[in-house]
């Protein structure tokens, strides 16, 4: 199975009803395709992780939302392959096999012809993706 690197970009926002919708709007009208959204907390402050395309745009948005008081933003690697029945459960033994640690997991929607990933953010990308390319899979799963 093969991997794809991501660029992650986490926004901290404040506890107030609206920052994720100003987040979500300012997207669209940026015209970027978030394709990707995990939204947790931390202490006093909502944590949005976000993928999305194109990503120079999405860069631009977070610098902006930054200059305007969002933030900080925190830009990551991570490592994204497609949803498959027990895929997940594989890739995390084999990067538990490569001692690669594994931060936090979510989701993507399908977009276009393009099926749902896994969206992974580990301590070591490029271990990962080695790992995840050596596993071995079914043929019926890799047709």
């Amino acid at each position: 199975m093969q991997t794809v690197k991501l660029t992650e970009f986490a926004l901290y926002l404040a506890h107030r009803p609206g920052e994720l919708a100003g987040v979500l709007e300012a997207a669209a009208a940026a015209q970027v395709n978030i394709f990707g959204l995990c939204v947790t907390e931390y202490k006093d402050k909502g944590i949005v992780r976000i993928v999305g395309e194109p990503e120079e745009a999405l860069r631009h948005l977070c610098e902006s939302l930054v200059e305007a008081g969002v933030g900080p933003v925190v830009e990551s690697p991570v490592l994204a392959f497609e949803r498959r029945p027990g895929a997940l459960r594989d890739v995390c033994v084999g990067l538990a096999d490569a001692r690669v640690n594994i931060q936090h997991v979510y989701l993507t929607t399908p977009t276009g012809d393009q099926p749902s990933q896994v969206v992974l953010r580990v301590d070591d990308a490029a271990a990962a993706a080695d790992a995840i390319a050596n596993l071995e899979w079914p043929d019926h799963i890799n047709s």
